[in-house]
């Protein structure tokens, strides 16, 4: 699972590896999910952000359901935070049992033990 970090790092000119390490999760056959708040945070002008766009075809793009309201708005308020995209990050990783590449790993990870969960936290 990609959160905004990992894409912005993807898209970033300067940082190659970001984008090396997209496509060896692909070659390893790695599910690769964003949910769909995460993509519009960082998809800012297409035509220009070509790396981000297909490296975004190669995800799977999961929307923000009805459904996810109010487990997303108990986590924050358990966890004491207020973001609701990282809420919404860390709640599709646990149901998909899929690890995080963030950029805000103490913030995820902070998310993920008040789910009780033990999930995998990378860095962007």
């Amino acid at each position: 699972m990609y959160d905004s970090g990992a894409l912005i790092a993807i898209d970033s000119l300067r940082d190659g590896e970001s984008l090396n390490e997209h496509k060896k999760r692909l070659v390893h056959g790695h599910r690769i999910i964003v949910p769909a708040p995460v993509a519009a945070q960082v998809v800012r002008n297409p035509r220009r952000q070509a790396r981000l766009m297909l490296a975004l075809r190669s995800c799977e793009i999961v929307p923000f359901e009805e459904d996810d309201v109010s487990p997303v708005g108990q986590l924050l308020a358990t966890s004491g935070t207020s973001d609701v995209v990282d809420g919404l990050v860390a709640l599709t990783a646990v149901r998909a049992t899929a690890a995080v590449v963030t950029s805000e790993p103490d913030d995820i990870a902070h998310l993920l033990d008040t789910l009780g969960v033990d999930l995998v936290v990378l860095r962007a």
